[in-house]
């Protein structure tokens, strides 16, 4: 190995007065051991008189000059790379200074990167495991929730086809005051719901109507696919002679293809297909009571189409239909002969051990307030507290609703006159007219409340001049507390999703 002599400045010591008689004082005796401790310790002090040597003042260069030669210089034997000379007085410093910028400041400039990345990594990981309280629903760039709709129409022969709407479970990790901008999707989703809704509804509505895409958020923040059938007439209602039989075999198609995929096992093994849930609305929830009895009579013929749960909202079970399935049924404390039905049709099962049934009752009829539409689309800065604050007093200039106690005074479906003259003041056509008369607005921004510009994207004509409409008329329904899909109670339904569905399969 390559040696070299440094020399490092000691002082001078006096012994018996005699300023003649002086001593170098050695700081490491040379010698041949060249074990791994000495050749460190070795290494250390070659380091310490390099420096020392740089980065001394001038006089040090001047003493040497004057005569104060090797005589009171140390030697040091240098085994290791630090010994490397750089120059000598104020070049030395300088060339110290620059190799030191040259390498030290990019390596820890570097270094802060990947500790910044791995950072941010280890906390989107810990908000992952953290669960649905972590996680929120994607959002456009205007803070909308943007709900990525896949439509597509499965075949089956002979004579089977059906739109269907499918949405997979597709997360942003919510951070301190905003999201990750990331997408965070779920191959072989935690679940499938299954969702039905009732007469004179498209199935779309499900990601557009307000308490549908509340629905849709929850249930995509539990890690739930979402699969919605249209109808045979979609304006029409369920009709089993024209649906059942095809929604079964389209709903089979739609597992063993696409969802077997997703859920394949390790090395390609056979898929484990997660727990699948229902919900019906109306004539929905009727028509999923009977998918229920059916696939009670019949399981091989159903299978792998089998429901673990199921939500049934503002309908009673035909009183023919039985079934074992764990079955939540949310009844509006308005409609008490739909109520009664429930109740009677689940003591009768239960009588025969069935079930498990839940009941979930909603809380009443409920106010109007000035801000009820901005907390209904917080997610949209479209409508502001001016905005909604102008609804309200057009629902109360217009007799909708009690302008003292805010209560809606009758069943808004009475009310059709009125209700459409306030929505189509804020429709897209109107809005837009307002954004091309000010300086401060665009036009292209425009688009109906609660939507994202990517779900507008996935809607026909027919369900984008719904969404300019259902927005209002939905919530006078569920205000008026009667006969309404309702988002109320329903992280109730998805926590017996999770507890009865589960434990169905184990």
């Amino acid at each position: 190995m390559q040696e070299a002599n440094l020399t490092q400045s000691l002082p001078i010591s006096k012994m018996g007065g005699d300023a003649d008689n002086t001593i170098a004082a050695s700081a490491y005796p040379s010698g041949g051991n060249n074990s791994l401790i000495n050749l460190i310790h070795l290494g250390y002090r070659s380091l310490v008189a390099q420096l020392g040597d740089l980065l001394s003042s001038g006089e040090m260069s001047n003493s040497s000059s004057n005569g104060h030669d090797d005589h009171n210089k140390e030697v040091i034997r240098c085994y290791c790379l630090p010994c490397l000379k750089f120059g000598h007085g104020e070049r030395g410093k300088s060339n110290v200074k620059t190799i030191f910028g040259l390498i030290f400041v990019p390596f820890f400039l570097l270094t802060f990167f990947l500790l910044d990345d791995f950072g941010r990594v280890v906390v989107r990981n810990m908000q992952l495991r953290q669960g649905p309280s972590g996680l929120m629903s994607n959002r456009d760039e205007t803070g909308v929730i943007d709900f990525h709709l896949n439509r597509r129409t499965l075949k089956e022969f002979p004579g089977h086809s059906r739109e269907v709407l499918l949405l997979s479970p597709s997360l942003a990790v919510q951070g301190r005051g905003a999201s990750h901008s990331f997408e965070a999707m779920i191959k072989c989703p935690r679940g499938i719901l299954f969702m039905f809704h009732g007469c004179g509804r498209y199935a779309a509505s499900f990601f557009y109507s307000p308490q549908g895409r509340k629905m849709v958020e929850l249930a995509t923040e539990m890690g739930l696919g979402i699969v919605a059938f249209t109808k045979s007439e979609e304006l029409g209602c369920w009709n089993w002679a024209n649906d059942g039989d095809t929604v079964k075999k389209l709903a089979k198609k739609f597992i063993s293809t696409r969802l077997s995929k997703a859920c394949a096992g390790a090395n390609g093994s056979d898929a484990v297909y997660p727990p699948m849930y229902a919900f019906g609305a109306s004539s929905g929830g009727s028509f999923v009571g009977m998918l229920s009895s059916q696939m009670k009579q019949d399981p091989e013929d159903y299978a792998p189409f089998l429901f673990s749960a199921a939500n049934i909202q503002i309908m009673a079970p035909n009183e023919h239909d039985h079934w074992d399935i764990p079955t939540v049924f949310t009844t509006m404390s308005g409609d008490t002969q739909t109520s009664k039905r429930v109740q009677d049709w689940v003591n009768k099962e239960m009588q025969v051990d069935k079930g498990p049934y839940k009941i979930i009752t909603t809380s009443g009829r409920k106010p109007i307030r000035v801000d009820h539409f901005r907390k209904v689309f917080r997610d949209d800065l479209q409508m502001s507290d001016r905005i909604s604050g102008s609804i309200h007093q057009d629902l109360s200039t217009q007799g909708v609703i009690n302008s003292s106690t805010d209560e809606v005074i009758a069943n808004p479906r009475f009310a059709k006159h009125a209700v459409m003259s306030i929505w189509q003041k804020y429709d897209l056509l109107s809005r837009k007219e307002v954004a091309n008369d000010s300086k401060h607005l665009d036009a292209s921004d425009v688009h109906p409340f609660g939507v994202s510009k990517r779900l507008m994207r996935s809607l026909k004509k027919e369900e984008l001049d719904d969404a300019d409409s259902i927005w209002l008329i939905e919530e006078l329904n569920v205000a008026w507390d009667e006969h309404e899909i309702t988002a109320e109670g329903f992280e109730d339904v998805l926590d017996f999703f999770l507890e009865t569905g589960s434990a169905r399969l184990e």
